[in-house]
């Protein structure tokens, strides 16, 4: 069933976001299906904030609605879009009850008193990458420090920025020894204009918008150095202490969209269209481009472990690593407790 979307932004440039990557050999391990809920059975009301505006990379959320696993799971579920550091605040406040954000940024929130906690992994690879035109000769990060090489990111926030730095991090790289400028979210043209020699974006969308356009691209991943915990969905520790069937349920729904859409990306693309009008309204080339950012994105969904642990799984190693970075770096100014942060009690 599908819902009215709340905030439709209207900008097609910005239709991609946050791998490279192809289906698993094995199939997912997936809870077991609700059953449905009897005629007479109230909906339980739930609003979805996402970090961005309508998206192929959400099309695992447009599944669960369209073929009626939340409804089945007696959830009415609207979509909210909107910032990241907006959504962390609603979901503290009860003002949304799920939301996408990053490991760091719940770690951050956490720090600062703001009681959510995630209740599920989305992608298990952090999908921050470097990515330059290959002439540049640009492969590993040891390659930013040289001279003339400039290195553009949106600012110094999100995801580009910490991957940034984690990246330095792992490689004992100064900060200082790269040339950083804030080119907004312009890493495409920045790229092909030779504005910068290199740009922060996703693995599954600016390279390869660069690659459709011809010109061969040489990316670094961020998480081929480094293992950040990456964007999970999240909940406020009172919905999970008050109401766990509820998490339960709206975790296990969304898996099952999430298995549907790794075992038919196409089927998926379809579906997604009628909850993105910019795209459905594209071009084929526009279509054609997001087909494949989809595709890509599959593989930022698994790991070795979410085929024995299942989809969703959420890995204490990156959470701790994170962590670490996070205090060592001086981007978290106070202890937290890492157990706390995430849980893995809803995805089985």
């Amino acid at each position: 069933m599908m819902h009215r979307l709340v905030i439709i932004l209207m900008i097609i440039v910005a239709l991609a976001a946050a791998g490279c990557g192809a289906t698993p050999a094995a199939t997912p391990t997936m809870p077991a299906a609700a059953p449905p809920p009897t005629e007479s059975a109230t909906l339980r009301p739930i609003v979805m904030g996402f970090p961005y505006i309508p998206n192929v990379q959400f099309a695992h959320f447009y599944l669960a609605d369209a073929k009626g696993y939340y409804e089945a799971e007696g959830l009415d579920v609207a979509f909210d879009y909107n910032f990241e550091t907006d959504v962390v605040q609603r979901v503290a406040q009860g003002t949304l009850q799920f939301a996408l954000a990053s490991g760091d940024s719940v770690l951050l929130a956490r720090s600062q008193g703001l009681p959510i906690v995630t209740v599920m992994t989305n992608s298990q690879r952090f999908p921050t990458v470097l990515f330059s035109k290959a002439e540049a000769n640009i492969t590993t990060p040891k390659d930013l420090t040289r001279d003339g090489v400039t290195v553009g990111i949106p600012g110094r926030f999100g995801a580009s920025w910490i991957g940034l730095l984690a990246l330095l991090y792992a490689e004992n790289i100064p900060r200082e020894a790269v040339n950083v400028q804030e080119i907004g979210f312009t890493q495409v043209a920045a790229i092909t204009e030779g504005k910068v020699t290199v740009a922060t974006g996703y693995g599954n969308n600016e390279p390869i918008q660069l690659e459709r356009q011809g010109i061969p691209v040489n990316v670094i991943r961020i998480a081929d150095y480094f293992p950040l915990a990456s964007d999970g969905l999240i909940t406020g520790e009172q919905l999970v202490a008050g109401d766990p069937d509820v998490v339960r349920k709206f975790v296990r729904a969304t898996l099952r969209g999430m298995a549907d859409v790794i075992a038919d990306p196409d089927a998926a693309f379809t579906t997604a269209l009628d909850y993105i009008p910019e795209l459905k309204g594209a071009d084929q080339s526009t279509q054609d481009l997001q087909r494949a950012v989809l595709q890509a994105t599959l593989d930022y969904w698994q790991s070795d472990k979410t085929k024995t642990e299942g989809l969703g799984f959420c890995d204490e190693t990156n959470w701790r690593e994170t962590y670490v970075f996070l205090r060592e770096s001086g981007l978290l100014a106070t202890d937290v407790d890492v157990t706390k942060a995430f849980t893995n009690q809803f995805i089985k």
